[in-house]
């Protein structure tokens, strides 16, 4: 099981200079040096982690300004509710207002404005992630001038999708303390993300027409003998992918083709039969919870409706029955 870490600077009068002490406390690998007077303002701020996924949030009742260096090349989105921010990546300055976003990297961010009664929030995926994806979709290596276009709307594209997507995460795991992260979850979480970004959204080779080759049916068996040996391991697309000697962007629209479904799809499918499987066998003191989670599915309610769709019965319905036999 993945740990999940949290830190919460409670909403409370503080200086510029407090502010940037917990930051670089708790964000080890940044630092923050507050540009404007210190004078004491309502503050607040959280921040949330799982294996290479960081979220965070904060309010501010005044204007605050800090000089940032983060000593990594992570993909950071940042959103705003209420006011603005804005962001400094290098010479450049993105503002960040309600209905919008900005998706830049960790290494460009150099500084940031937060406006009178901001609420904001952000996103940090792993570079890692991001590129296997892009390699897995374009069949090739990013050049290195990579970058994605860095404002968007929140209300086109797949950015609506993106943030409930990393919003999901964020209520439904990380504020919950008593639960952990499935491995399975995690794998599934970071590789959907990172396609969805790669895929979806503007960037340097977003152009570039991804190969949509052909596969042979003999590909397609090894990638699902792959799937049944292993779904109940945290495996992702990309890894069927790799058992079939072909690439992520081929699997997907070869399962299209072939099943009129998605890869992922089929892969949730094998993990609601070994959920049902484990349903069907468990012990008197197990729950639906804990094999639910034990195969990737972290949210009971979406689990429960997936489970009856599937087999025509509740998850607790066939627990029960079992147990009555």
């Amino acid at each position: 099981m993945a740990e999940i870490f949290t830190a919460t600077l409670e909403e409370a009068p503080l200086t510029g200079e407090e502010i940037a002490q917990w930051l670089s406390t708790n964000k080890k690998r940044d630092s923050h040096i507050p540009l404007n007077r210190e004078s004491r303002e309502l503050f607040g701020f959280t921040m949330y982690g799982v294996d290479g996924f960081v979220g965070w949030g904060g309010s501010s009742a005044s204007r605050r300004a800090f000089s940032v260096a983060v000593e990594r090349d992570d993909f950071m989105f940042f959103f705003e509710q209420s006011s603005y921010c804005q962001l400094a990546t290098g010479n450049i300055r993105h503002i960040v207002s309600p209905g919008s976003a900005v998706l830049t990297t960790a290494d460009r961010y150099s500084g940031i404005e937060i406006g009178e009664k901001s609420i904001g929030e952000g996103f940090t995926i792993s570079r890692k992630s991001v590129m296997a994806a892009l390699a897995g979709t374009f069949e090739c290596f990013a050049p290195a001038n990579f970058e994605f276009k860095p404002e968007h709307s929140l209300t086109e594209g797949a950015m609506p999708k993106l943030l409930t997507l990393m919003q999901f995460f964020r209520d439904e795991i990380c504020t919950n303390h008593t639960l952990e992260a499935s491995p399975i979850a995690l794998a599934s979480f970071q590789e959907t993300l990172s396609l969805l970004m790669v895929q979806n959204l503007p960037h340097s080779l977003f152009n570039r027409k991804p190969v949509a080759r052909s596969i042979a049916p003999k590909q397609i068996k090894r990638a699902i003998e792959f799937a049944r040996t292993h779904a109940g391991a945290p495996i992702t697309i990309a890894d069927m992918a790799a058992a079939a000697d072909v690439s992520v962007r081929a699997l997907q629209l070869n399962f299209r083709h072939f099943f009129d479904e998605t890869p992922m799809a089929y892969l949730r499918r094998l993990r609601l039969e070994g959920a049902r499987s484990d349903i069907r066998d468990a012990p008197p003191n197990a729950t639906i919870a804990e094999i639910a989670g034990r195969w990737g599915f972290t949210h009971l309610g979406r689990f429960s409706l997936q489970y009856r769709e599937a087999f025509g019965i509740l998850p607790s319905v066939d627990l029960r029955r079992e147990r009555r036999k």
